[in-house]
């Protein structure tokens, strides 16, 4: 058994900031993650390889695919959590989200200013800087070009995205090089400009005495009869063979996500019982953060290329004057292995003709000897001129996570009650289409029959509130009548962000740290 002062549970946006934090300030802390630790070259470049990023207890990749009732979730496993596959965006919320009713009085846009100038000061980000010799992709100029034409204000968006000449970290000490423009932030950065946290706050944190364990999966939670907690955890991989190891702290913080969060609490109440008292709210208030995923224009008057540079790198919010919601469109990539599967495998009439006319050309060089004009074999993709799109908004936030009698994790939650936000965002998406003398296409996962939606950036489960009958945590991340038991990570968000929420939770992340060292509030 080990034993420490603090053991942090997870190492994504929350995690890492909290340990890295506490670390400095002296505290003994150990972090149990349940992936593995991944460098540059480890990451899959060839979509055969792509198997590996994928998550289970065999191939143990970076990309946790969750399918419940009628949302999928994509979440982060590894060291660094979700800022592995994470498209980079750290953008403040906007300070109207902090003054809507389910935000606790004490977190306003003010008071979160300083912890987001922390948490900038780590990851620095900033707007898109061509890389030497190259210029702003041509994706980005489209959505810059649609939105304004569509009357919104688009902007660069603020990424962590290292652009500059190779050199060392100034946090980490790796080598790092300047963003290739390969639109691999989803699969793995193999040049290593994406300033995620391994290469920020775990760095920082580890020079400091913190220790990270990975391959560590918490089952079991559990109050000590004379205060502090214990966890247990089961080693994965080959040289775990699913042992058992015991952790002994005086503060737990768990920072699993949504999904991992929230089950682990609704486990120690619910199903191993071994926190009973846990507040009736665990589970509530799951928001998809509005996302809209899969829709693009197509057949647009530019070329786009999708596949090329960064994976977001624009956005602006849309939402009509007088609406309730707050709406940000943002420009998205995919790797080109992904376009090209969707390329080879959709049935578009126009790339099938073009196939068919390279077969008859191929057929008529063999019989008569002539040069093959290959060029009908890349005609008829609808790619070059595809410019897809990821939206976030102000839905309902009002979806449930539960255990079934099985055990399961279950999550209630209906696009329904959100359909008047989807419909202004789908409104502003066909607009900018238009301005760029293209197609909406609306999401296929949204369109019947499946009325699904995707969402990356999973919120809520264990909700921030000014008092325990409404939420999980208090305003400082504490579980409610569970002294020394904190969380932080996207769950204690009591509602959508409208934003990617990466720096919001590093930011609140800030704000708990500082709070269980100092007891007060940063200057």
């Amino acid at each position: 058994m080990a034993a420490y002062d603090a053991v942090v549970v997870g190492s994504g946006f929350g995690g890492a900031v909290v340990a890295a934090r506490l670390a400095e300030a002296g505290r003994g802390v150990c972090v149990l993650e349940q992936g593995r630790r991944w460098s540059p070259a480890d990451f899959p470049h060839t979509f055969g390889r792509a198997t590996a990023a994928v998550w289970d207890e065999t191939s143990l990749g970076f990309l946790d695919y969750r399918v419940f009732s009628r949302v999928d979730v994509v979440q982060g496993v590894g060291v660094g959590g979700g800022s592995i596959p994470y498209f980079n965006v750290q953008l403040r919320a906007p300070a109207a989200i902090f003054e809507r009713p389910e935000w606790p009085a004490a977190v306003t846009g003010d008071l979160l200013a300083r912890y987001y100038e922390r948490a900038e000061s780590q990851m620095t980000p900033g707007p898109l800087v061509a890389p030497a010799g190259d210029r702003l992709p041509s994706r980005t100029e489209a959505f810059l070009k649609g939105a304004a034409g569509a009357g919104y204000a688009p902007e660069l968006l603020p990424i962590a995205v290292y652009t500059g000449p190779a050199r060392q970290h100034p946090v980490s000490g790796h080598t790092q090089y300047p963003c290739d423009y390969a639109t691999r932030c989803m699969v793995g950065c193999r040049a290593a400009a994406k300033n995620n946290l391994d290469m920020t706050y775990i760095p920082m944190g580890e020079r400091a005495g913190m220790e990270v364990r990975p391959l560590h999966q918490v089952v079991r939670i559990e109050a000590r009869a004379g205060g502090g907690w214990t966890v247990t955890a089961r080693r994965l991989g080959p040289d775990g063979g699913g042992e058992l190891a015991v952790f002994e702290a005086d503060t737990v913080v768990l920072a699993g996500g949504s999904v991992g969060s929230t089950e682990m609490l609704l486990r120690a109440r619910d199903g191993d019982r071994t926190l009973p008292r846990l507040p009736a709210a665990v589970g509530r208030r799951f928001s998809a953060n509005g996302e809209l995923l899969f829709a693009a224009t197509s057949s647009t008057d530019d070329v786009v290329d999708p596949g090329h540079g960064p994976s977001i790198t624009a956005g602006a919010y849309v939402q009509p004057p007088g609406s309730r919601h707050h709406i940000l469109v943002e420009d998205l990539g995919f790797p080109p292995a992904f376009m090209s599967l969707l390329d080879g495998t959709l049935p578009m009439v126009a790339r099938l003709r073009a196939m068919g006319r390279a077969g008859a050309g191929y057929v008529k060089a063999v019989r008569h000897g002539r040069r093959f004009e290959a060029r009908d074999l890349f005609e008829g993709s609808f790619v070059p001129r595809l410019l897809p799109y990821l939206g976030m908004g102000t839905d309902a936030g009002d979806g449930n996570y539960r255990l079934d009698a099985e055990g399961n994790l279950r999550l209630d939650w209906s696009p329904a009650s959100s359909a008047g936000m989807y419909r202004e965002m789908d409104d502003a998406l066909g607009r900018i289409s238009a301005a760029l003398g293209g197609t909406y296409r609306r999401s296929l996962l949204a369109k019947a029959p499946l009325r699904r939606m995707l969402t990356a950036h999973p919120l809520g489960g264990n909700a921030m509130s000014d008092n325990p009958a409404t939420g999980v945590v208090n305003d400082r991340g504490e579980v409610w009548g569970h002294p020394g038991l904190y969380v932080a990570d996207g769950s204690v968000m009591p509602g959508p962000l409208a934003a990617n929420p990466a720096l919001t939770i590093a930011a609140l992340a800030e704000r708990t740290a500082h709070w269980m060292v100092h007891g007060r509030e940063a200057s």
